[in-house]
């Protein structure tokens, strides 16, 4: 077994572990959702079960392609076939590629729109959000149609060259909204506690800022790994996919609803 055959397993197996946790994550979203006294947004209850059902869809198709490409005898059978094969533009990766995509552009569209509330539906904030998130996106899937031709591949420079540019905007994009929102929370805040003398929105704000942590050194990580021309950056999406998105969607949505 290669060394690139071990990475995507060990990715595999983290991604179905923390495909767990937020399973969890996902049943104590809804259960705060549906059990507070103020009815919660629709938005909050379509961007959970569409999170949970991406990266379901997911990690069911990692554990496909684990099973295709080390137990089916016309790959293993070929010298380094089932490291060429987890590498490979199958329809199973780029499915994959695909969803990690979807679930990109919903996450951000929600955040983009907590921002917008936030901050008493100002369009000043949302509007420039918003171009970078379409050309956040238009990278990324440049980058997934150019690894599905047959005269390019994962590691290619074209393929790079894209895929560092959106892991880049996505990376200021994420940062920066998390910010906004967090200030806003930080204000809000100061202006209770004059009131009242206690600041009312701490808790919405520190979760905030460590999902958004959670996200940023999840990003950075691949990033780097990424620039360096490491293979295990690729073999680290597969548990990204888990850890960043669907994680900051189950900690974020039920403070920031009861905030």
């Amino acid at each position: 077994m290669t060394a690139l055959d071990r990475m995507f397993i060990i990715s595999v197996w983290f991604e179905s572990m923390v495909y767990g946790i937020n399973c969890v994550l996902f049943g104590v979203c809804i259960y705060i959702l549906t059990n507070r006294d103020k009815k919660s947004h629709r938005a909050l209850f379509v961007s959970c079960i569409f999170h949970i059902l991406v990266a379901t869809a997911h990690n069911v198709i990692s554990l496909l392609l684990s099973l295709q490409g080390f137990t089916n005898s016309s790959i293993t059978s070929t010298p380094n076939g089932s490291s060429m094969y987890v590498v490979a533009p199958t329809r199973l990766m780029l499915t994959n590629l695909a969803l990690f995509v979807s679930n990109v552009l919903a996450q951000d569209l929600l955040l983009i729109w907590r921002l917008y509330v936030v901050w008493n539906h100002n369009w000043k904030f949302a509007i420039p959000s918003l171009i970078f998130e379409a050309a956040h996106i238009a990278c990324a899937i440049v980058a997934v149609f150019l690894i599905a031709q047959p005269n390019e591949h994962l590691f290619s420079h074209n393929v790079q060259a894209f895929g560092k540019a959106s892991w880049s905007l996505g990376l200021f994009l994420n940062t920066c909204i998390t910010f906004g929102i967090a200030y806003r929370l930080w204000l809000a805040g100061r202006e209770v506690s004059d009131l009242t003398g206690r600041s009312a929105y701490k808790a919405a704000m520190f979760t905030v800022i460590e999902s958004g942590a959670i996200i940023a050194g999840c990003t950075l990580i691949v990033f780097i790994l990424d620039v360096i021309g490491s293979p295990s950056g690729f073999m680290t999406f597969n548990v990204a996919v888990q850890v960043a998105r669907p994680r900051r969607l189950f900690l974020s949505s039920p403070v920031l609803a009861l905030a």
